[in-house]
């Protein structure tokens, strides 16, 4: 559904002195903000530009929830306007990949570049903050590499003849650089919550961004073309997509500019394995754990999210779990 709130609309203060935060009373609270209103930044996010706000300290959690949902709000309207109720292309011109089409109109090409900037100037808030703020982040970049309406009726939404045709379109997604690091992020969102605190808590999106990230691997998988690779990994190759330290500076943009795939006939210049993982392609490994292409594989990693939900989530998020658990029996299908 497109949004209610117009992001553009949004005036997101984020104060940096998180005391603001901790405030005991409403009165309190009102002479801090009296002290501290000169240090507090504002996120300015209009039609067709943005604007982060640099601090000079860790961001609280409670404003990094801000700016993704904004963002959040922001992709997913646009998505809205420009693909669920548009005709201006078709699926086959776009290969199911929300950005080549976002990026040709103007307020949509901001999509991207506010998540890359996200990371450029809060990769260290990020890495010692509550770990569902990055599950967030990623959640944003999957739904501009791939078209998640597409993924469910591949996952059997809409019955056995809506999944077939939706089975054999994705076979040209599965081709982009865009759908190699779509598999990057939901790689990491199950690394990420795997690895979670109890005390961090279960976020709603983090429960939605999990049961998103198991449809992209698993169609991924499903879907992908046979990739010659042997059944051990030798020295930590072939590259782990769950690789805990994955450097999305240095990512940038890689996976976000084409909808064709970017491979070439060499990998100089590149230090990065991830990149040359969404750049060149190759197999799909997670927590050391190869997985082919085919059905089979594709169980796999359904049912191992599948699992992960079931630990993750609370009883009034135990849909997704037994949704994973249906997609995992039909997905032979």
């Amino acid at each position: 559904m497109s949004p209610v709130i117009r992001t553009d609309a949004i005036r997101l203060l984020i104060p940096e002195d998180n005391t603001l935060y901790l405030a005991p009373t409403s009165r309190k609270w009102a002479e801090l903000l009296s002290v501290t209103s000169q240090a507090t930044q504002i996120l300015e996010l209009s039609a067709h530009d943005f604007k982060l706000p640099s601090l000079k300290g860790k961001m609280h959690a409670f404003s990094l929830y801000g700016l993704l949902c904004t963002a959040l709000l922001r992709v997913t309207a646009d998505a809205y306007r420009l693909i669920r109720s548009s005709d201006l292309s078709g699926p086959e011109q776009h290969h199911y990949v929300p950005w080549n089409i976002l990026r040709l109109d103007k307020r949509g090409s901001v999509s991207a570049p506010i998540l890359t900037e996200m990371i450029q100037l809060y990769d260290d808030t990020f890495r010692n903050s509550n770990p569902n703020c990055i599950v967030i982040w990623h959640s944003v970049c999957i739904l501009i590499t791939v078209d998640i309406d597409i993924l469910g009726r591949a996952a059997g939404r809409d019955g056995a003849e809506s999944m077939v045709k939706a089975r054999q379109a994705l076979t040209s997604w599965v081709q982009t650089a865009s759908a190699r690091r779509a598999c990057v992020h939901a790689a990491q969102t199950f690394r990420i919550l795997s690895h979670r605190k109890p005390a961090d808590g279960t976020a709603f999106q983090s429960v939605r961004t999990l049961f998103m990230a198991a449809l992209v691997l698993g169609v991924y998988i499903l879907t992908s073309p046979k990739y010659s690779h042997p059944d051990t990994i030798d020295d930590g190759k072939p590259f782990d997509l769950a690789n805990a330290s994955i450097d999305w500076k240095e990512v940038g943009d890689e996976g976000f500019s084409s909808s064709e795939s970017s491979i070439q006939d060499n990998t100089e210049g590149l230090e990065s394995d991830a990149v040359k993982f969404i750049r060149f392609g190759g197999p799909i490994v997670i927590d050391r754990k190869i997985y082919h292409s085919g059905a089979r594989h594709a169980q796999r990693i359904i049912l191992e999210f599948a699992n992960l939900l079931d630990e993750v989530g609370t009883h009034w998020m135990a849909d997704y779990a037994r949704l994973l658990y249906m997609i995992h029996d039909t997905m032979a299908g």
